[in-house]
């Protein structure tokens, strides 16, 4: 499995906002390339992150242990800045 620290960084960023162009606006990206990110992480981990209903996304069980795991992360790294 190969997963970066950028795509934590921008699933941790959609799953946050709830909403893939605010995670794109926020990281001063374009909504593909964080589409993108997100869909090589999903593959690296071979499992679905999100779901879709209607125009609203929400993380799966693997999505939200995921999210956990990138907070966690991300907390201990500015930490040890």
């Amino acid at each position: 499995m190969h997963v970066t620290l950028r795509q934590l960084k921008v699933f941790e960023t959609v799953a946050r906002l709830g909403s893939f162009t605010r995670a794109a606006e926020e990281l001063c990206l374009s909504q593909p390339t964080v589409s993108m990110q997100v869909k090589q992480l999903s593959e690296a981990v071979d499992q679905s992150l999100f779901e879709q209903v209607g125009k609203k996304i929400f993380l799966t069980d693997m999505g939200r242990e995921l999210y956990a795991t990138a907070r966690e992360i991300f907390e201990t790294w500015s930490r040890f800045e």
